[in-house]
């Protein structure tokens, strides 16, 4: 039954009063009563807006592309409404005309051409229509999805994947758009033979993409002293985890370089968050629907700083529903204060599951990183973790912010 024969269907038996419809997304509450003349005004009000629609005749296509009047002259690319130098919009949103409508169009050779009512004019190419309206993106960004290759311990190893070498990485763009790719496509990279020097790691960390700056500064280091009141100052066993969960948007990469080691032990390893995603789901979907859903808090704490943020340790993208970011941190987790008590043991349950899977020795891949090797890390898909350790080790790095790292990904071309 569609939404507005349930709606009426509701109405003609006096339940649609003051109530909560249950929704995609959650609960609309309604603030009126509908009866069924509404009704037929909103199936009008549909029915009129379909009318409206210009249907674009694609290529190879049983289907036309249908786009509303008000979207096409919003989306106007001449000099007049946009400004190719910036790329951006001159239309003012208040003087578009929702009454606008289309005297003629036309199509050839791969455009758009539109005369207006109010005599205005417009050219669209038609793959920019078809890339840039909902259904074009929603392809797009599903496609940008489905090319990941997600991996556990065994997996990994067999990717094949080619050294990417330092004084390559120097001076090839075609290289450097490889190391965007591996990023994207499998959560990580690595970048062999730089000298373990802060110079040399800068340089390829710069070349990459501009470091971010955050409480622990720009480029940081950690092994020569006690900086900052973090775990991960300190020698002992580290657990997989997601940095900056207590960041209002955790950083969106890391990069880490062991540029000294004199000891024992101090393995790395890295777990693919969105395998075990994929694992938990099939495990028990109750509980992937329970994290992605409820918020945990996370704080840091150090003298001048407290950082807190609320967060679901499963995000989703809000436009295709597909997993987006993981946001997992057993050490971070602030006081338990958003479950109401009674809730509290189905909260414990399923985030030791999640745990238990993030645990599996199967799911990790595990490695040294030693003096030479710069690894870059997606921390919104990839958990992180190291052995302890004794003895002597130096390890330089930074944080990418997301926004600036896919930035860079888009100027290659590797999403959308």
């Amino acid at each position: 039954m569609g939404t507005l024969k349930f709606k009426s269907f509701l109405s003609k038996c006096g339940l649609l009063r003051n109530t909560f419809l249950p929704t995609r997304r959650g609960s609309i509450k309604i603030l009126c009563n509908y009866s069924s003349g509404n009704n037929l005004e909103l199936k009008e009000n549909e029915y009129n807006n379909r009318s409206k629609l210009l249907d674009v005749h694609l290529p190879n296509a049983s289907q036309p592309l249908k786009l509303h009047p008000i979207w096409l002259r919003d989306h106007c690319r001449c000099p007049e409404c946009y400004n190719d130098v910036t790329r951006q919009r001159n239309n003012d949103i208040l003087k578009l005309n929702e009454q606008i409508t289309i005297s003629t169009h036309s199509q050839s050779d791969g455009l758009l051409h539109i005369c207006w009512s109010d005599g205005h004019k417009s050219t669209f190419s038609i793959p920019w229509l078809i890339s840039h309206t909902y259904e074009g993106k929603y392809k797009e960004l599903q496609e940008d999805a489905s090319r990941l290759t997600t991996w556990d311990g065994t997996t990994v190893n067999s990717l094949g994947l080619e050294p990417i070498l330092y004084q390559r990485m120097k001076k090839e763009d075609k290289i450097l758009r490889e190391i965007y790719h591996r990023v994207i496509q499998y959560g990580f990279v690595k970048i062999e033979q730089v000298p373990p020097t802060e110079l040399d790691t800068k340089m390829v960390i710069e070349r990459i993409c501009r470091m971010s700056q955050t409480v622990f500064g720009r480029f940081w280091e950690t092994g020569t002293n006690f900086d900052h009141k973090d775990t991960g100052y300190l020698n002992g066993y580290l657990e997989a985890h997601t940095d900056n969960t207590y960041f209002t948007e955790a950083q969106g990469l890391l990069v880490f370089h062991c540029t000294h080691f004199n000891g024992t032990g101090c393995e790395s390893f890295l777990v693919d968050g969105f395998h075990v995603a994929k694992q938990l789901k099939q495990l028990d979907p109750s509980a992937y629907d329970y994290l992605s859903k409820v918020n945990i808090e996370a704080e840091y704490i150090e003298p001048g700083e407290h950082f807190s943020s609320w967060g679901t340790i499963f995000r989703h993208n809000p436009v295709t529903h597909v997993l987006e970011q993981i946001r997992f941190n057993m050490l971070d987790r602030a006081p338990l204060s958003n479950i109401p008590q009674l809730d509290v043991g189905t909260f414990y349950r399923h985030l030791k599951t999640m745990a238990m899977l993030v645990k599996k020795k199967e799911n990790e891949y595990q490695f040294h990183l030693s003096p030479g090797t710069v690894m870059i890390i997606d921390n919104w898909r990839l958990l992180h973790g190291r052995g302890s350790y004794r003895g002597e080790r130096v390890l330089k790095g930074c944080y990418y912010s997301r926004s600036d790292f896919m930035s860079k990904a888009r100027h290659y071309g590797i999403i959308s």
